[in-house]
């Protein structure tokens, strides 16, 4: 475990306890200066330790602070205050801020710390992000393929399908996959979805396959124990957006990376969009059965058809300075 992420995850909890106390000490003060009857009772039910150690009876005394904390909550109900307003209202009610819980670390601690890699991860590929409005449709007027789709009226539909991906997106929505020629428009629509995500708050993690790959065969063969764990950022990140598939080494660690990365994530019910230069063809020869027959059944396939739209803006570039 990376400690830096760690220390940060846990600094952060520290100042969610740290704020849940100092909130609860200004709502006391609050309902003493305001109603001191309850002050009163709350004065009454700190002695408790001291009633016990002066020989009460524990069992009456319980039933005596039970009933003081039920006046107490309808008091507070009868000012116009919520019942449980002098209760403490921790971020996390289960290791109430404390990042442990039940031996072990809390979940909150754990999205939290894979929260924090997962920006450090976003920081480090250098991310330029893109948005719909500035997918220009224009390039693909007047091309049509070999085999007569019009490239405009397939573009349009993608264009459409992507923006209404973005717009409902939940934690388990459906996991897509971009193929098509260099340069027809996967990266920037990928890219605009990533964008429109992070408007709403989820983790998103997107970079190409070879990169992520490289960083896992790192961790995994290094002399030097690394605290990253990339590969399970990856398999827990709410959003992963996977770029050039088939363009990374083709050897059985690396075919077994990608297979984890798949397969773990249609097990979890997480989103994913694969993009892709090959066709269907060149991924099964590519590919094992086990990862395709994944590919198949539950990924949304997404053909981009039409020029390359990069190599056209490099042309358009150069004219300018003839």
């Amino acid at each position: 475990m990376n400690q830096k992420i760690f220390q940060k995850a846990m600094q952060t909890i520290s100042m969610r306890r740290i704020k849940a106390k100092t909130e609860n000490e200004q709502h006391y003060q609050e309902i003493n200066d305001k109603i001191p009857e309850i002050a009163e009772i709350n004065y009454q039910l700190a002695q408790t330790s001291t009633r016990i150690l002066m020989g009460e009876d524990i069992e009456i005394l319980k039933r005596q602070n039970l009933q003081a904390q039920r006046y107490c909550a309808q008091l507070l109900v009868n000012h116009g205050y919520p019942a449980d307003y002098l209760d403490i209202h921790y971020t996390c009610e289960k290791c109430q801020d404390t990042g442990y819980s039940e031996g072990g670390y809390c979940s909150c601690l754990e999205k939290l710390i894979a929260s924090l890699g997962t920006m450090e991860m976003t920081q480090q590929t250098q991310l330029k992000l893109c948005n719909f409005n500035q997918f220009n449709l224009e390039y693909y007027k007047g091309k049509i393929t070999d085999d007569g789709i019009n490239c405009y009226a397939s573009m349009s539909n993608i264009l459409q399908r992507c923006r209404q991906y973005a717009a409902n997106f939940h934690p388990h929505a459906s996991s897509l996959l971009f193929f098509g020629d260099v340069g027809v428009g996967k990266t920037h629509l990928s890219l605009s979805i990533v964008t429109e995500v992070l408007k709403q708050g989820y983790e998103v993690i997107y970079d190409s396959i070879g990169n992520l790959i490289s960083r896992i065969e790192h961790e995994h063969f290094s002399r030097e124990k690394s605290e990253e764990d990339t590969l399970q950022l990856l398999l827990n990140t709410d959003f992963l957006v996977l770029d050039d598939l088939g363009t990374e080494f083709q050897t059985q660690f690396n075919l077994s990376v990608v297979y984890t990365i798949i397969n773990t994530r249609i097990n979890r019910n997480l989103p994913t969009i694969i993009s892709t230069n090959l066709n269907w063809q060149q991924l099964n020869e590519q590919y094992q059965e086990r990862i395709m027959s994944r590919l198949f059944a539950v990924y949304e396939s997404i053909e981009f058809r039409g020029p390359d739209v990069r190599l056209i803006k490099k042309r358009n570039a150069g004219s300018q300075y003839l």
